[in-house]
């Protein structure tokens, strides 16, 4: 299940006890969690991703859920990527906690306090961890994957939160860059990890999606996916790799120990007594599942700090209210599967969109109670879209949270809610909101489609140059071969357009059309100066997100509920 580094337990109910009592000062050096853990990743990238889009194309996420299940990429690469994601302290004695506990995991999507799986916490009193040491919510970022402890108002979307943990999935040296076919996504390769980034779903810090390069040293927070895979809702550029200086971390399960040395995957730790402090007296051994910090020379790391880490089901109690967001894996039914490790239940849940179908490699977010062996879901919702709209402004409205975008003279509104993430780019304010948009801003968007409605997932404002082409991607709706596509309710002409087919190769507009098919997924690029018209046309993977098909590690099974 989803591992925690032991040494926050200590920390933050210490810290905790001290704020209850009135006690303790900000001075104090606390060692922390880790939050998003490690385990097996299992998990099928793509799958669908809010409605009907698509099918799946891989394998479990999330671990062992009651057995080896999710498969340990350790022996290979560097130990599990975090199928089994957890930053959970202890779900018990959490001094200030009132009512039935409440347990969030997920990713930061907008800040006024902190929004989490649709909630926002008010932080006043919590209190908040950031890679290993006590911190403030000023902290925090945008798409970092966090923990939360707290309570939960009647209203539903308002809390408090006495705890958040944030602890980042890994931190190294990029070794490879390998961009995918449309340039959308591209597969980074950190201390033997594969890491997905997206140019719009993933929130950038220090670097651009466009300059990330062999070197960068990253710090990475995300969602496990198939085999050796994560993809990155956040990545922050710490510095420029220098061997035997820039510090690492690495998670994974211990092999080949010996008195001074061990190995993760590929990578050998050597370590000292004096580095076992983080265990708190549990002898390290093999299979022992472990974080490693410290610094890096070819394939070897001089380790400065080793913690052991838990499960995260076991600091859950019976009855908890309990939020996870993260990889569906393990599918066998709507009855039977794991987010993160967690098993899930979500026979009887209210789906959002109505159409949601639950398979491996979607990412979702479920609601519902732990009865001590699995979280019995009674909501469960689409967290990624494959409705993407680059375009301007036209109009905010607060008061209904929509924005309306403008693509020439055709507008499409789509409706923010607690769980859009907001990013800016342009870097006009550090922490957007809906209410910092403006008429004439370029937003790139990210959303699925509940009915007629369109639920924005991503935005991200970005700067504009004269030369940017509005685009729309979404679902073929209808299309007169040669002549024109319908997406979205907007019918454009593509009769002077040029086309890419199914592998992304150029094909010719007959080609084209010959392949294509009433809900294809496909991506239109229009010139702002001629309303209606089409430049490109390419087909886009309806099946997963961006990368999912150029980069799955496990091109197994359909496993989906077929009810819907």
């Amino acid at each position: 299940m989803m591992p925690i580094s032991r040494n926050v337990l200590t920390a933050a109910l210490l810290a905790l006890s001290l704020a209850a009592c009135g006690g303790g000062g900000s001075d104090t050096a606390v060692i922390e969690p880790d939050p998003s853990g490690s385990g097996d990743t299992g998990g099928d990238t793509g799958g669908d991703t809010g409605g009907d889009t698509g099918g799946d194309t891989g394998g479990d996420t999330g671990g062992d859920t009651g057995g080896d299940t999710g498969g340990d990429t350790g022996g290979d690469t560097g130990g599990d990527t975090g199928g089994d994601m957890g930053t959970e302290p202890d779900g018990g004695a959490t001094g200030g906690i009132s009512g039935s506990g409440q347990r969030s995991f997920g990713a930061i999507t907008r800040f006024g306090s902190i929004f989490v799986n649709g909630v926002e916490y008010e932080t006043t009193d919590a209190t908040i961890f950031k890679d290993g040491e006590l911190s403030t919510e000023d902290s925090l970022g945008v798409g970092m994957v966090v923990y939360v402890e707290g309570t939960i108002n009647p209203d539903g979307i308002t809390g408090t939160a006495s705890l958040v943990i944030f602890d980042n999935e890994i931190k190294g040296p990029v070794s490879a860059v390998v961009p995918n076919t449309n340039g959308d996504a591209k597969q980074l390769t950190i201390l033997g990890i594969n890491i997905i980034v997206e140019r719009t779903g993933t929130v950038f810090e220090g670097v651009s999606f466009d300059t990330l390069a062999v070197n960068d040293v990253l710090e990475v927070s995300g969602f496990p996916e198939t085999g050796n895979e994560l993809r990155a809702t956040r990545v922050e550029k710490k510095s420029t790799f220098t061997p035997g200086e820039s510090q690492v971390e690495l998670k994974g399960s211990v092999t080949n120990l010996t008195d001074s040395s061990f190995n993760l995957g590929v990578y050998t730790v050597e370590y000292a007594d004096d580095d076992l402090a983080g265990l708190e007296g549990t002898a390290l051994a093999n299979d022992l599942f472990v974080e490693v910090y410290g610094t890096l020379v070819d394939t070897t790391i001089s380790a400065t700090q080793i913690e052991l880490e838990d499960n995260i089901t076991d600091r859950i109690d019976t009855d908890d209210d309990v939020s996870v967001e993260g990889t569906i894996g393990n599918y066998t039914g709507d009855n039977n599967f794991s987010i993160n490790g967690i098993p899930v239940d979500a026979s009887t849940a209210i789906k959002q969109p109505q159409d949601l179908r639950l398979a491996n490699g979607v990412i979702v977010e479920a609601e519902g109670t732990w009865d001590g062996e699995r979280l019995t879901a009674t909501k469960i919702e689409a967290r990624r879209g494959r409705v993407e709209i680059e375009a301007i402004v036209g109009a905010v409205d607060n008061g209904s949270q929509t924005l309306s975008l403008q693509l020439g003279s055709d507008v499409i509104t789509v409706v923010t809610d607690n769980r859009t993430l907001f990013d800016d780019d342009t870097d006009a304010v550090e922490k957007l909101t809906l209410s910092d948009i403006n008429p004439g801003d370029f937003l790139e968007v990210e959303a699925y489609a509940d009915g007629e409605t369109l639920i924005a997932t991503r935005i991200d404002r970005d700067e504009r140059d004269e030369d940017d082409e509005i685009e729309l991607q979404g679902p073929t709706q209808d299309f007169i071969a040669n002549i024109s596509i319908t997406v979205l309710g907007l019918t454009y002409d593509v009769t002077g357009a040029s086309f890419e087919g199914l592998r992304g190769e150029s094909v010719s507009s007959e080609t084209f059309f010959t392949q294509l098919s009433v809900g294809d997924l496909v991506k239109l690029k229009i010139d702002p100066a001629a309303p209606g018209v089409a430049q490109e046309v390419e087909f886009e993977d309806s099946d997963g997100l961006d990368g999912a098909d150029d980069f799955d590690d496990d091109d197994s099974s359909d496993d989906s509920s077929d009810d819907d």
